[in-house]
């Protein structure tokens, strides 16, 4: 597989430089980094995203790989160390562009959103030259780097109760197979509905890229605000498979011993609380529910009476459920994909 992007097409490989941020004049068979500026903080400090490129000695696709476009997502950032400290150029086809965090002011306050505006920035792609501080990130990433990719990887992480799994777009099979490459145990095909659209779906990062033909995929690995050892191994095992299938890297590629299960519907697909309360859960991920079958209870802490039970709306597979005991009214408790 070679690349598709036009730029420098009729160059020879090892002739041809690109400009990526700070990185000017990157040439074949190297390993560099840089910055992408995106503006600056009240007292003039810079506010930047860390960019590492590895060049190929050989022509071949480019990857994008990004972690915590929401601040709190970490696992993402060591998956990519490993990846970068691990490949040479000597041994790899193409081009690897990694950001490691794409929210640098959400990651210094462990939080999800960018604080600068309070946005989630995976609901404003490809950005604006001109707008918020998230779209003007948005805008500075894609234009600096991600305009660059014929593939794109989106780490992110759920919370400690969700299973591990790949989402991608609906009838994407560019998408689907380089899910199915990276590895994991569940596939989540996601249908952009007139739900999830006002939901501002679009915005997200692999949704923008899907509409305009580059093959994307959102890897969710676990908790946030902490180093998980067994989502990190696997994150950075599932990125060199993908590198491995578009033959960016050779040897065989490392996937479980079963079949992946494939679910339909998206992170929205949740059982929510009417009441608040304690909230005491009957199933966990991995689970799957019947029609009415019970997933919990909510609980008063004036009375210790039950105010609530939950049961599921539909047959289905359990995602995830809800890391926080303490629930107010309207919180999400369980997240049920159909097969």
């Amino acid at each position: 597989m070679t690349s598709k992007r036009p730029e420098g097409e009729h160059i020879p490989w090892n002739e041809r430089t690109w400009s990526i941020g700070s990185l000017t004049e990157i040439k074949a068979n190297s390993k560099v980094y840089g910055l992408i500026t995106h503006g600056s903080y009240a007292d003039g400090t810079p506010l930047q995203s860390a960019v590492h490129v590895v060049v190929g000695k050989e022509e071949g696709p480019v990857l994008y790989v990004q972690a915590a476009v929401h601040g709190d997502e970490v696992n993402g950032v060591e998956v990519l160390r490993r990846v970068v400290t691990s490949v040479e150029p000597g041994q790899l086809r193409g081009m690897l562009i990694v950001v490691p965090v794409a929210n640098v002011a959400g990651f210094v306050q462990h939080q999800r959103r960018n604080p600068l505006d309070e946005e989630d920035m995976n609901r404003v792609w490809p950005g604006k030259a001109s707008g918020q501080a998230s779209q003007h990130i948005a805008y500075d990433l894609y234009q600096q780097a991600i305009h660059y990719a014929d593939y794109v990887i989106d780490l992110h992480t759920a919370n400690s109760n969700t299973a591990l799994h790949i989402v991608y777009g609906h009838g994407d099979e560019a998408s689907q197979n380089i899910a199915e490459a990276f590895g994991l145990n569940v596939l989540l095909e996601e249908e952009v509905t007139e739900d999830l659209k006002q939901s501002r779906f679009t915005g997200k990062l692999r949704n923008f890229l899907t509409s305009q033909g580059i093959a994307a995929i959102t890897p969710e690995l676990g908790g946030n605000n902490c180093f998980e050892e067994e989502h990190i191994r696997l994150g950075a095992q599932g990125v060199i498979n993908v590198m491995k299938y578009l033959a960016m890297l050779e040897g065989a590629m490392e996937l479980p011993a079963q079949p992946p299960i494939t679910l339909f519907g998206s992170h929205l697909d949740r059982v929510w609380a009417a009441q608040g309360g304690i909230w005491v859960s009957n199933v966990k991920a991995g689970d799957r529910v019947s029609e009415n079958q019970p997933l919990g209870q909510i609980y008063s802490i004036r009375t210790f009476e039950v105010v609530e039970y939950l049961k599921a709306p539909y047959d289905g597979y359990v995602l995830g459920t809800s890391d926080v005991p303490i629930v107010n009214m309207g919180d999400a408790l369980v997240n049920i994909c159909r097969f």
